[in-house]
């Protein structure tokens, strides 16, 4: 791809390491810029602009300097996003359900990997279970402007800012962690490397780890996802290295809470 081109989209709010993957990839697939291109864009909006855009964004940043107390400002934030916003009918119920499928132990820290919006949902987190006290939350997302707003969040929370970029088909993660969060992100990793949602899981460093997968498409579609994506995960899963501990299917998202062996 040529530098002009790819100029142009290094203006787009991602982490430039994944989106130097990306042009590489698809500049291997095609002759024409233009091609290249528009097949850059669609990858760049499947994993980012189909859940975020620069107006939620900047309405998130004027709400966190708003001084709204801190559980609405929480609230508020949360359905910004499309992905979150269809968790906030049932988050409390959704994170109480993951704590408790732990064993009686604290949880001081968390590791978020595709985090989005989901750190804004710390209030319903520490509300969910007296064993919840989390010190330190490491949230890893390719959106740069995104992962600034989730630090300056943490910052208002009394946390530390743990908020990084990081591309999860060629990094992962050295923080280890009381309980890690892979919210409806191994289907993205699996199908951009196959095998890659599981070698993740593996080399993590966490304890405990709540898995999800979506029920339904973003348009809304029930096309039986829920039972096609249990199929895969429990047949693929290895219990020689991985105990599961809970299962629940909630309106539109499937979570497993595995514990390491």
């Amino acid at each position: 791809m040529s530098r002009a081109k790819f100029a142009i989209l290094t203006d787009l709010p991602v982490y430039p390491p994944f989106l130097e993957r990306i042009c590489a990839e698809e500049s291997e697939k095609y002759k024409k810029d233009r091609d290249k291109a528009k097949a850059v864009k669609t990858k760049l909006h499947q994993a980012y602009g189909a859940y975020y855009s620069e107006k939620n964004i900047k309405a998130a940043e004027v709400l966190i300097k708003s001084g709204v107390e801190f559980s609405a400002l929480s609230e508020q934030l949360a359905k910004l996003s499309v992905s979150s916003r269809e968790r906030s009918g049932f988050a409390p119920e959704f994170y109480k359900f993951i704590f408790e499928s732990v064993p009686s132990e604290k949880i001081a820290s968390i590791l978020d990997l595709g985090c989005g919006f989901n750190p804004f949902f710390l209030p319903q987190m520490t509300a969910a279970s007296p064993k919840i006290d989390i010190k330190a939350y490491h949230a890893f997302d390719i959106g740069t402007s995104l992962v600034s707003l989730v630090n300056q969040y943490f910052a208002l929370a009394g946390l530390p800012e743990c908020a990084r970029c990081m591309d999860a088909i060629s990094e992962i993660p050295k923080q280890a962690a009381d309980m890690a969060f892979l919210f409806k992100i191994v289907p993205t990793l699996e199908n951009r490397k196959k095998g890659r949602g599981f070698e993740i899981m593996e080399n993590l460093g966490f304890r405990y780890a709540a898995v999800s997968f979506p029920t339904r498409t973003l348009g809304g579609k029930n096309i039986n996802m829920a039972g096609n994506y249990a199929d895969f995960f429990e047949k693929s899963l290895d219990r020689e290295k991985f105990a599961l501990l809970g299962k629940n299917l909630f309106s539109n998202e499937l979570v497993y809470v595995l514990g390491r062996i």
